[in-house]
C-alpha cells in the first residue's frame, strides 16, 4: 500500500478486553453496552488498541465488526483494509472492498484501495486491470500511472512501466517517489547508467531512504563505489552492495582494490 493509517492508540488494552467480556461495559453517561452496540468509531479505536497491544486476533474481529458497522463509509473501509493488508490478511482485505464494490461499482477510492492490495499482496496481473478502470475515468492520474508502472514492472513489462512513470512525471516532474520507481525500473532493465542519470539530481542528505539506497547501488554499479558512501552511510553494507551489484551483471573495484 502506498501509505498505511498510523496507529491512534486512543484507548488502552485494558478497555479492550473489559469490552470483550460477557459482563456488558457500563459508560459514564448512561447504560450497559456490549460490543454489538458499540458504533463503527468505537469498534475501529477497539481494533487499534488491540493492535497496538500484539493481539492481532481480536484486532481483526474488530476492524471487520467496524468496516460491517458503516459499510457506505469508504474512508472507514479504506482504512480497515489498510490494517489487514498490514498484517497479512491480504484475503480478508479484498474480499471486504470487493464487497464494497459491488454496492458501489467504479467508485474510484475502493478501486485504487483493491487495486494495491492486490499489488501489496503479489497479483500484480490483478492489480493492472483494476488501475485500468481508473485510468480510464482519469487518463491524467499521477498515482494510479504510477502503481500501474509497478504492477507492469513486477510482470515484467519495463518498458511499458516506464512509459507511465515517464507520463507521471509529465505531471509531477519533481517528485522524487516516481523518479525512483523510473530508475528502479530501468535498473531491473540493466540500464544502471541512465538510472544514475535520473537519480543524481536528488542527490542530498535529505534524499528518501529508498533513493538514496538506490543510488548507492548506481554508483557502485557504475564504478563509482566510493562515491556512494557518503550518501547512504550505513544503509547497506559493502559486501550487500557489491552482491546486488554483481547480480545486475556489473562487478566494480572494490574499495580495498579487490573485485
Amino acid at each position: 500500500m502506498q501509505s498505511l493509517v498510523p496507529l491512534l492508540r486512543l484507548l488502552p488494552l485494558a478497555l479492550c478486553w473489559s469490552l470483550l467480556a460477557c459482563a456488558p461495559m457500563r459508560d459514564e453517561a448512561g447504560p450497559s453496552r456490549s460490543t454489538t452496540s458499540l458504533t463503527a468509531d468505537e469498534k475501529l479505536r477497539v481494533a487499534e488498541a488491540a493492535e497496538a497491544g500484539g493481539d492481532g486476533d481480536l484486532a481483526l474481529s474488530m476492524y471487520l465488526a467496524a468496516a460491517q458497522s458503516a459499510p457506505s463509509d469508504v474512508p472507514l473501509q479504506l482504512r480497515c483494509a489498510d490494517a489487514l493488508a498490514r498484517h497479512g490478511h491480504y484475503l480478508e482485505a479484498r474480499q471486504l472492498l470487493a464487497e464494497r464494490l459491488l454496492a458501489k461499482p467504479g467508485q474510484v477510492d475502493l478501486t485504487k484501495g483493491l487495486a494495491l492490495i492486490y499489488l501489496v499482496s503479489g497479483d500484480p496481473e490483478h492489480a493492472s486491470g483494476l488501475l485500468d478502470r481508473i485510468l480510464a475515468v482519469k487518463p491524467d492520474d499521477p498515482a494510479a500511472l504510477t502503481d500501474k508502472g509497478i504492477a507492469l514492472d513486477l510482470l515484467r513489462r519495463h518498458g511499458d512501466a516506464q512509459t507511465l512513470y515517464r507520463q507521471a512525471l509529465k505531471i509531477s516532474p519533481h517528485d522524487p517517489a516516481i523518479n525512483n520507481d523510473l530508475a528502479l525500473s530501468m535498473m531491473l532493465e540493466g540500464r544502471v547508467r541512465e538510472a544514475q542519470e535520473v537519480l543524481e539530481p536528488f542527490r542530498s542528505a535529505a534524499a528518501p531512504r529508498r533513493l538514496a539506497t538506490n543510488l548507492d547501488i548506481l554508483h557502485a554499479a557504475n564504478g563509482q563505489i566510493d562515491q556512494s558512501r557518503p550518501l547512504a552511510d550505513g544503509q547497506i553494507s559493502d559486501d550487500e552492495l557489491l552482491n546486488i551489484v554483481r547480480a545486475l551483471g556489473r562487478t566494480p573495484d572494490h574499495p580495498d582494490g579487490t573485485h
